[in-house]
């Protein structure tokens, strides 16, 4: 079950991974987004970017109704500093917070960008989001372009040998949960038998791949399995949380290292 989302602008915001964005959505359409590379900083170009696509899509300040926000996990840093800066443009704004987990959004990722791919391919190259892998834009595998659906596992790459995953099933008009989000190694994962026929996504996926296929799974590089604030828009249930308790998804399970 989900809420109703706000009847003004709502301005989203992702920076879990590599490549961050911002983006305004009206009446669930994306009216203007922005792309950050983390080699330019997510905390230096968030508030900035956030000006821009309000001023771009003619947007004032004080009509945004909502904000919502990739939750994690992800990188810790990338993830803290959307948290805070969604907390406080909430509050500042006296408007509902929304929360969306960021791998859900990259499992729709692919849908949420479907009437404009060579943009976020572009950004996916620019962040160097997998270094050593040319990213594709795989239209058949779209969901409503020519495919029903698609079991997708997406996996966040953690390092060392470890993941943040989840798994869902996704269509045409939207994405349901299959696995819940979880942190872990990829062995660990492998090991807890994915649903048939899943094709794994993410960063995550274009690091293990060797293992991934070993194990009789197929990869799809990215922009598939990318978190961006399209689709944290698009996979939002429209639940506002308590402005200040809520804290993000950082699903650790391990010490850093």
């Amino acid at each position: 079950m989900t809420g109703r989302a706000p009847s003004g602008p709502v301005v989203a915001i992702e920076t879990s991974g590599r490549l961050g964005s911002v983006a305004v959505a009206v009446g669930g359409s994306i009216a203007a987004r922005r792309f950050l590379s983390e080699r330019a900083g997510h905390a230096s170009g968030l508030v900035p970017a956030v000006r821009e696509v309000l001023e771009e899509g003619g947007i004032d300040l004080a009509r945004v109704a909502g904000v919502v926000v990739g939750a994690g996990p992800g990188s810790f840093t990338g993830v803290r500093i959307a948290g805070a800066a969604a907390k406080g443009l909430a509050a500042g704004l006296a408007v509902p917070l929304y929360a969306t987990s960021s791998l859900h959004a990259a499992s729709f990722a692919m849908e949420a960008f479907a009437d404009d791919p060579r943009e976020l391919v572009d950004a996916v190259v620019e962040a160097e989001v997998a270094p050593g892998a040319h990213p594709e834009w795989d239209s058949g595998a779209v969901a409503g372009k020519g495919r029903k659906r698609e079991v997708r596992y997406v996996l966040f790459d953690a390092r060392n040998g470890r993941v943040y995953g989840a798994c869902y099933d996704v269509g045409a008009n939207g994405s349901v949960e299959v696995t819940a989000p979880h942190g872990g190694s990829i062995v660990e994962v492998l090991n807890g038998r994915p649903p048939a026929g899943a094709c794994f996504v993410g960063d995550g996926a274009v690091a293990h791949a060797a293992l991934i296929h070993a194990a009789g799974y197929e990869t799809r590089l990215p922009p598939a399995g990318i978190a961006i604030a399209d689709a944290v828009v698009k996979c939002c249930r429209w639940e506002p949380v308590v402005i200040a308790d809520w804290q993000p998804d950082y699903v650790r399970e391990w010490r850093p290292g």
